[in-house]
């Protein structure tokens, strides 16, 4: 395995140091790949490991910033970003990082035969997937997987617009597919975690909405925007015929503010989307 890969692993207060994934991988990769592990701000902190090289952050600012951390720190050509709780199979990360001879990033997606995730867990991710799969015009098996490669090159233009959290593989994803970069999804399977999941399904399900939202508004403003403006526009014919159908007047003040709030936000649409070709 070429020396132009590294591998970084987030570590946040896991109860277990992950001296068996450093291991598993180094046989996985061989001894030339560099292993990052970033310790952002645990409680505890993580002691030297062999096989690979620690990054300690002095306080914790969350699963996007180690991330980004890690990026700034390392200086393989081919980058891989992996959990650090045992729950991504480390026998995939040589095939993610074949798939980049003909993509840009290659995401494992937990479609596998044998996928453990809680039911909740995988109602949100379900139907957020899918939310993203319209605003993206495309098919997205898992948007947020945190088992990926890709080339430094081709993530490059997004580091200043990745987050701090958890949503750093959402942004990532979409903003390679939304700007036409070739994405692979591998099917992989997804083991049961060891330790406490710092997933917050409130929290963490609100950044994520935002997180869609943002990125396509950056990207594709005209797929929400559009929508949105002919809602308020058949909602105004809608008034406009009812109220005159069978109302005792119609309802034209109602009318005028639907109709001018559709014609608004298909001009910030608009307006986004020259922005957004400009930069």
């Amino acid at each position: 395995m070429s020396a132009t890969v590294t591998v970084i692993i987030p570590v946040y207060n896991e109860p277990l140091a992950p001296e068996a994934l450093v291991g598993a991988l180094r046989d996985a990769l061989g001894s030339e790949a560099e292993i990052l592990l970033v310790d952002d701000g645990s409680d505890t902190p993580l002691g030297e490991i062999d096989g690979a090289r620690l990054l300690r952050l002095p306080q914790n600012r969350g699963y996007g910033a180690a991330i980004k951390a890690g990026l700034a720190a390392s200086g393989g050509e081919r980058v891989v970003i992996i959990d650090a709780d045992g729950t991504y199979p480390v026998e995939a990360v040589p095939t993610l990082l074949a798939r980049l001879d003909d993509h840009e990033m290659a995401v494992g997606a937990r479609t596998g035969a044998n996928v453990r995730m809680s039911l909740a867990r995988r109602l949100v991710k379900g139907v957020l997937t899918m939310v993203a799969g319209f605003l993206a015009e495309q098919r997205i098996p898992d948007i947020n997987s945190g088992l990926r490669a890709f080339r430094r090159e081709s993530a490059a233009p997004y580091l200043r617009l990745l987050p701090n959290r958890f949503s750093l593989t959402t942004t990532l994803t979409l903003a390679f597919l939304c700007d036409g970069r070739p994405v692979h999804f591998e099917p992989i399977d997804y083991h049961p975690r060891v330790g406490k999941s710092h997933w917050r399904p409130v929290r963490d399900t609100r950044d994520f909405i935002l997180t869609i939202l943002r990125t396509i508004f950056l990207f594709n403003p005209m797929r929400v925007c559009l929508p949105l403006a002919l809602v308020l526009w058949l909602v105004a014919a809608g008034v406009l015929v009812g109220s005159a159908v069978w109302g005792d007047r119609i309802m034209d003040g109602t009318v005028s503010v639907l109709a001018l709030g559709g014609l608004q936000i298909l001009v910030v649409g608009l307006l986004a989307e020259v922005i957004g070709r400009r930069e």
